[in-house]
């Protein structure tokens, strides 16, 4: 019975997700002709109707942990668990003035691809190596500049709940280079909006912001720390 409950409402989720994301991006599209701080309204408003359909279909809630580690002033980076897609869903209801480093091929999608562009995300081609990672480079220093907070995703991809994974050095070179705190987050998504499935099962998500790493560790030393510290969270985030 419960298998059954949680099938009815995994597709009513997702047919009542893809609409309302439609319909969003669809009557908001005019936008993208005002300044990009504006523009921001839109995810903002994508991501709390999201939470919201969750709770009232899945039966999903939202628990943040650590709201006192994020800095007080804007311009830093988080470094984030990856292990599914409602994680993109939820940060701009949690981390303020966000902006995405993504990879290229997302600015393709029909009409959102719009918003990653309008919104000032970091596109990376991952197939140019060293020069896809100086160009995101640049673009990050000037969101930073600009008092935007940029996402990274370490791992690069989705990866499942326990399974072992590998974090890039490209979150090492930007935070070398751009000298601003790194505020590393757990997360248990996973389990909740399993990667590639349409799956949605009940229960609290929880997003933990853990304390901030500041600027100046050479590159592997941050690479290590910032990939122990999230592991080990997670594994306290097992549902």
């Amino acid at each position: 019975m419960l298998k059954a409950i949680t099938f009815i409402r995994s597709i009513i989720f997702n047919l009542v997700f893809y609409a309302w994301t439609l319909f969003i991006c669809t009557i908001m599209l005019w936008t993208m002709l005002l300044p990009r701080p504006t523009s921001h309204v839109v995810p903002w408003m994508w991501t709390w109707g999201t939470r919201f359909l969750l709770f009232v279909i899945c039966g999903i809630r939202i628990k943040i942990k650590g709201r006192e580690n994020l800095p007080k002033k804007n311009g830093y980076i988080v470094a984030a668990k990856h292990q599914s897609a409602m994680e993109t869903a939820l940060f701009h209801s949690i981390v303020p003035r966000t902006v995405y480093v993504l990879k290229k091929e997302l600015l393709f999608l029909p009409v959102a691809g719009l918003y990653f562009w309008g919104t000032g995300c970091i596109p990376i081609d991952r197939k140019k190596g060293t020069t896809a990672m100086r160009l995101m480079l640049d673009k990050a220093k000037k969101r930073l500049a600009e008092g935007y907070n940029v996402i990274v995703f370490p791992e690069g991809t989705r990866v499942k709940p326990r399974q072992p994974s590998k974090y890039n050095p490209g979150v090492s070179f930007i935070y070398e280079q751009c000298n601003v705190p790194v505020v590393p987050i757990a997360l248990n998504t996973g389990y909740f909006w399993p990667k590639n499935s349409f799956w949605r099962y009940s229960g609290t998500v929880t997003i933990d912001i853990l304390p901030p790493i500041e600027a100046g560790l050479d590159k592997r030393q941050f690479l290590n720390e910032v990939e122990n510290k999230i592991e080990t969270a997670c594994q306290n985030l097992n549902p």
